[in-house]
């Protein structure tokens, strides 16, 4: 397939660093540390540190198969399970996408709804929010691309605006450390999972790359960037809550900027909340993108009407999840999908690969 692309359409193997970490970042940076430490306490940021060095592995396996496989996973799965078979397993991963941009979209509504609009309508809100990112994923992966690249630099002020609590920080809450067991720890870096997925996007997006062999130092890269930035978020976090608020504080990361207080400006959480569409926003692009892509590649369907169909059934799926326990139970599907997607099918794949392709040359 990678042939069979324009040049004007592929994007520069350094651009891979802010697709991915526009992946990671925007359904994750404002991640439930209250789930995530409820095994490892304030150790959890040592499991970010685990989770992240895990999925340098799972890098190095993804560039194996797309190297060799030279197409989409789309490609691949017909080239080593055939049409059907294939097809459906590439059906199975798409959805998969698809419920990643749903989760994706809801938790940014749902944070809209707590923080400033709680009568929001969740449908009207994700149709009119799809619509504007349709005329980006229209126009093609190097304008989806140019999007992730500009949520980076918007995303930077956001960090440091995070500096602020740190006149109230008790850094003893970070001592002893590795206060917990092995397990815990582990135990933790699944709980992890779902802030750093995202990266498996490289599967749908690996074609439109120029040179992709030589992107793949950029790919780590963007995973140790991605683990620097959660791990300094934990960090902060931790040293401004202890531990009973913060297993009852549900949006930790957003409360810390109701310390800021400046002249101009006396809700900064209102100001760090609409900025932080610009980093959701790229995210959603990727998303949309990737199942529009795919989908597109498995039926013969006319590509404007398909795309108007997936943002539809994202709208009206976001709609109807509208109490916080289903959005709880959506948050923990989406997290076991992901782990085992990234940690179970990827590893399979590569060995699939392997041993298939031994057997065609042996015969």
């Amino acid at each position: 397939m990678r042939n069979l692309l324009k040049e004007n359409l592929l994007i520069s193997p350094f651009l891979v660093f802010y697709v991915i970490n526009s992946m990671q970042l925007g359904g994750g940076a404002l991640f439930d540390l209250r789930g995530m430490s409820q095994h490892a306490g304030y150790d959890t940021w040592i499991s970010i540190i685990v989770s992240g060095l895990s999925i340098h592995i799972l890098i190095w396996l993804l560039y194996r198969i797309l190297n060799k496989g030279k197409g989409d996973i789309i490609a691949i799965h017909r080239d080593l399970f055939g049409k059907w078979v294939g097809g459906f397993l590439s059906l199975l991963f798409i959805s998969y996408f698809l419920i990643l941009g749903i989760f994706t979209l809801r938790i940014y509504i749902e944070v809209i709804q707590v923080w400033i609009f709680p009568h929001l309508r969740p449908f009207f809100f994700s149709l009119i929010l799809l619509l504007v990112i349709s005329y980006f994923v229209i126009k093609g992966f190097r304008v989806v691309t140019g999007i992730c690249f500009l949520s980076i630099l918007y995303m930077l002020p956001i960090l440091l605006s995070m500096l602020f609590p740190l006149e109230f920080a008790h850094y003893s809450n970070l001592f002893p450390i590795m206060d917990h067991s092995y397990k815990d720890i582990l135990l933790s870096s699944k709980e992890v999972t779902l802030s750093m997925v995202g990266f498996e996007s490289l599967l749908l997006f690996y074609p439109f790359i120029k040179n992709p062999e030589r992107s793949a130092k950029w790919a780590h890269l963007a995973i140790i960037f991605t683990t620097i930035i959660y791990v300094y978020v934990a960090i902060i976090t931790f040293t401004f809550y202890n531990q009973e608020q913060l297993q009852h504080t549900l949006w930790s990361t957003v409360v810390l900027w109701q310390i800021i207080e400046l002249p101009v400006l006396e809700r900064f959480e209102h100001l760090g909340l609409s900025a932080w569409l610009l980093i959701v926003l790229p995210n959603l692009c990727v998303i949309l993108w990737g199942v529009h892509h795919g989908i597109s590649q498995l039926v013969t369907i006319n590509k404007k009407i398909l795309l108007i169909a997936i943002i539809f059934i994202i709208a009206i799926v976001s709609g109807f999840i509208n109490k916080r326990t289903s959005i709880e139970q959506l948050s923990n599907l989406v997290s076991e999908i992901s782990f085992y997607i990234v940690y179970g099918y990827i590893p399979f794949l590569f060995l699939a690969q392997k041993i298939i392709y031994r057997l065609k040359r042996d015969n």
